[in-house]
């Protein structure tokens, strides 16, 4: 039980990522707290939670691009379970377009909820550890695509890119703080979204796998895992670090 006692906040908690995180965390011992756009999932992932792990679970709705309802999270949170322990950034979205057709509105739309969701996020939560002098850990959910480029992915290469330094830069003025910020950089992951973008014909299955030296696309818990040691006490001196979890993508340069 890694995480008994903790309260964890994971945003994005609805499907994919998040929720595998969510229930990892769970079954560590860890409150939970699920938090989406979408009410409906964020319902259904607490009511799995709680029956499947008997840990407490808190349900709340919250666009992260919107600094108010980001505030009015953090605080229902600190309400509820008087503290916050783990804050993991997992909202977010994907912007599939050829860079000269790719509209400013998607542009902005795509860099609102990764990156400045990301950093609200950080924000609120960074500012209560901070005139609490109780120090947290922040898990960002980066992406391959802040390392390297992918053709038609600007404006997601860019939010994830800024997340990624956003982390070491958060790190390095919060360390003194006691808070330890660090990012998870998923390669082609099994879900939902990945998906749709197999169905629609965008992403080629045997075209990932050939680069991958795993042999397979990743499944949702092995970012789990990497996240459950980014928030314990077994991390406690790592800080500003990307951990990559992609099957060994961005280190192949065999392809």
């Amino acid at each position: 039980m890694l995480l008994a006692n903790q309260v964890a906040l994971i945003t994005g908690s609805g499907r994919g990522i998040g929720a595998a995180i969510a229930r990892r965390f769970a079954a560590e011992g860890a409150s939970i707290v699920v938090s989406s756009r979408t009410a409906e999932q964020i319902e259904e992932q607490a009511a799995h939670i709680r029956q499947a792990y008997s840990v407490p679970v808190l349900a709340v709705p919250c666009d992260v691009s919107d600094p108010a309802q980001v505030q009015a999270m953090v605080e229902q949170v600190i309400q509820h379970f008087g503290k916050i322990d783990i804050l993991v950034n997992c909202a977010g979205i994907t912007m599939v377009s050829p860079s000269e057709e790719l509209s400013l509105e998607n542009w902005h739309r795509c860099l609102s909820i990764n990156l400045d969701g990301t950093f609200l996020c950080c924000q609120m939560v960074g500012k209560q550890w901070i005139s609490q002098g109780t120090g947290g850990k922040i898990i960002n959910i980066t992406s391959i695509v802040a390392h390297a480029a992918i053709p038609q992915r600007a404006a997601y290469a860019a939010s994830k890119g800024g997340v990624m330094q956003l982390t070491q830069n958060l790190a390095v003025e919060w360390a003194p703080h006691g808070i330890r910020v660090n990012a998870i950089s998923p390669g082609f992951i099994r879900t939902e979204i990945v998906q749709e973008l197999i169905d629609k014909g965008i992403h080629k299955p045997e075209k990932m796998v050939a680069r991958i030296p795993a042999g397979r696309l990743g499944e949702v818990e092995d970012i789990a895992g990497p996240a459950v040691f980014l928030a314990s006490s077994l991390s406690e001196y790592v800080t500003g670090t990307i951990i990559k979890a992609d099957g060994g993508w961005l280190a192949n340069g065999y392809v």
